[in-house]
């Protein structure tokens, strides 16, 4: 079975250090998001489509060098708080087949987010990200050049994704879509709104995995 994984909020817990750290860059230039806002704006985006946002909406400019900054500083929290998802590893393991990631986080991030967290192994390098392709997601870029990657058609592949955004692109892919509710804070809410983009089951711990993707694969 040939699973492409979304990575920031399906296998690391980063969601939230993202948030915390693209919070206070945007208020060190005036523009103060509350939580809840700032949950929604930036989940499942690039870093760089969210500076085009804001500086759109809001009429600011951001130095040069304000994504190296980010991701200066988003390391620095990774090395000291960065998790895995619960439960990723087990299912992993239980699933067997090859695996890969496609992200809308730079390559290096990413690759450094598997290694700190000890699940570098289960891809063996297969990870593409929007740096690699023309467009980041919603456009359905990523997962086409992840299958490209694997030897064979998106259709053939299964997505686990917990954005909108993730899941839009997977969908325009033509791949197969699990969501992934488990590290989002309103879990109900959030699965009604990835079925609404075109996600399908929801899980909302990584312990269902295995057993979704046994029955997926029976009625493929």
């Amino acid at each position: 079975m040939h699973i492409i994984f979304d990575c920031d909020g399906v296998l690391v817990d980063s969601e939230p250090l993202s948030i915390r750290v693209s919070s206070a860059l945007l208020a060190a230039h005036g523009v103060v998001l509350p939580p809840e806002e700032a949950h929604h704006r930036f989940l499942g985006k690039s870093f760089p489509d969210l500076i085009a946002e804001i500086e759109g909406e809001f009429g600011v400019r951001f130095p040069p060098d304000v994504e190296a900054e980010e991701s200066r500083k988003l390391l620095a929290l990774y090395v000291t708080d960065l998790e895995p998802v619960p439960g990723i590893a087990t299912a992993l393991a239980a699933i067997g087949g090859r695996y890969a990631v496609a992200s809308n986080s730079p390559t290096h991030r990413v690759v450094e987010a598997l290694r700190l967290t000890g699940l570098d192994d289960f891809f063996a390098g297969r990870i593409t990200t929007y740096e690699d392709v023309a467009r980041g997601k919603p456009a359905p870029d990523v997962y086409l050049e992840a299958a490209r990657r694997l030897g064979i058609s998106a259709a053939g592949c299964l997505v686990v994704e917990d954005s909108v955004t993730g899941v839009t692109a997977a969908r325009a892919a033509g791949c197969r879509i699990i969501g992934f509710t488990g590290t989002q804070p309103d879990a109900s809410g959030h699965g009604r709104k990835l079925v609404a983009a075109g996600a399908g089951p929801i899980i909302s711990h990584m312990d269902e995995l295995p057993a979704i993707v046994a029955e997926l694969t029976a009625i493929a």
